[in-house]
């Protein structure tokens, strides 16, 4: 007789779903208790930038557990979130200083947004409360995170909880309907900030919040560079804080180690998590720069603010030790073989099923729309997402599927966002999976289109 199995799960209604159920991990694989290999094509969900079993990382586990695993951070200190800021300061862009610990991204953003309210309540200025976010982002599904949350999905059934908060358009060039150059097209959705900001009043935003580049409701959607100067132009000018969401979009996702220096432009607030640890414990931060952190220090204001776990010493060595993995030979890696992905599926860009092709170093995002030129997207209730993820699936390659890219509740996407340390044989098979997948489905979906 089975044994029972009592996790309760997030689908149809708690009841056991039939997933495949792993017994180890390896390099960018996944092997089932049938000894069948997967290719980790996600790195989870975006978790696993190192891939699986990093050598070393038990070492680490052992002796910090001998050590101390546990202190709370508002009563001791302890040399391992010390040596952990340290190298995030050092490695971060212009003067992102100062490090706030968490243990999740729903938290690192609660934080930030938090840290914001403060920021401005310390200087007098109590009416800075709103946080301007964007349609089709994903900040977290905690309270505070999910009233940043552009997507609807996500969001709905628990409205009641939610923020009163502003959002504008995603940065979202495929279904733009700005006139002009890619440059002028992303000045003006930028500008959008600047309508809202003025319509609220900016006397009352803190902050505004964007996913450098798109992540799990638009996956890799990235703007022309001017996009992000115009919003650091705004931000300035209207003193609202810009906060860059790098918890998914960090530590090589899009080739470099932080996504915002693909643009050149530097945020007040960036938050992190998944690749900081690799998947290896739980934990997140939130990185401030110096004159935030230098208004605390000059008023005396505290940060009434924490989370029993955040910064335990166990984890904080854990992600000291990752982070110095990502190395500049690592991030080429990544980007190289982010490179070798879109080459090997590039010419899916001419496919009747495909609307937009993305690729931002090692994180890909392919759109599935029913009609290729008018970019009208599928009826939700085919869940094409799904069937294109089930098609991957049997293939042995794990992918991260998505919905409700156009508004919410349409639009079905995949994204690719494998392991930095992935091979170049995993990268063939990867393509050639998806590939596959693809056009099964669309074969499925159009009996009438013969071989």
């Amino acid at each position: 007789m089975a044994q029972q199995n009592h996790i309760f799960y997030k689908w149809g209604g708690g009841i056991e779903p039939d997933l495949p159920r792993v017994d180890h991990a390896e390099d960018e694989f996944l092997v089932t208790d049938d000894g069948e290999r997967l290719i980790d094509a996600a790195a989870g969900a975006a978790v696993t930038n190192l891939g699986h079993s990093v050598p070393g990382i038990e070492q680490i586990f052992e002796t910090q557990s001998a050590d101390v695993s546990y202190l709370s951070l508002s009563h001791f200190s302890h040399d391992a979130p010390e040596s952990l800021a340290r190298t995030l300061a050092t490695r971060a862009p212009g003067d992102l200083s100062k490090v706030f610990y968490t243990n999740s991204g729903s938290e690192a953003n609660e934080a930030a947004f938090k840290l914001a309210r403060e920021y401005f309540r310390a200087r007098g200025q109590t009416d800075k409360s709103v946080v301007v976010s964007r349609w089709q982002s994903y900040h977290g599904a905690t309270f505070g995170a999910l009233s940043a949350t552009g997507n609807t999905l996500r969001r709905r059934g628990f409205e009641p909880y939610l923020t009163d908060w502003e959002h504008i358009s995603p940065a979202y060039p495929y279904r733009w309907s700005y006139d002009g150059t890619p440059e002028e097209q992303a000045r003006a959705a930028a500008r959008e900030l600047e309508t809202t900001i003025r319509q609220r009043g900016p006397e009352t935003v803190a902050a505004f919040v964007a996913e450098p580049v798109g992540g799990a409701s638009i996956p890799a959607a990235a703007p022309h560079p001017s996009y992000y100067e115009e919003i650091r132009a705004i931000c300035d000018e209207y003193d609202v804080l810009f906060i860059a969401d790098e918890v998914m979009t960090g530590f090589g996702r899009t080739g470099p180690l932080f996504a915002m220096e693909n643009y050149g432009v530097v945020p007040d607030m960036m938050t992190l998590g998944k690749g900081l640890t690799s998947g290896y414990t739980p934990m997140s931060a939130v990185l401030i720069n110096d004159r935030i952190a230098d208004e605390f220090e000059q008023t005396g204001a505290s940060f009434a603010h924490g989370h029993t776990f955040s910064g335990n010493p166990l984890s904080a060595a854990v992600a000291d030790f990752v982070v110095e993995k990502y190395t500049d030979g690592v991030l080429e890696t990544g980007k190289k073989r982010g490179e070798q992905l879109a080459g090997e599926l590039g010419h899916l860009r001419n496919h009747p099923m495909v609307g937009d092709f993305r690729a931002m170093g090692p994180m890909l995002g392919i759109e599935f729309v029913a009609d290729k030129e008018t970019k009208e997207p599928f009826d939700p209730s085919k869940k094409v997402y799904k069937q294109v993820y089930d098609a991957a699936l049997e293939r042995g390659v794990y992918t991260y599927p998505g919905k409700g890219s156009v508004d919410g509740l349409a639009g079905d996407h995949l994204m690719l966002s494998p392991p930095l340390t992935l091979s170049e044989e995993s990268v063939t098979k990867i393509a050639t999976a998806v590939e596959g997948a693809i056009e099964d489905v669309y074969r499925r979906l159009n009996p009438e289109v013969t071989a």
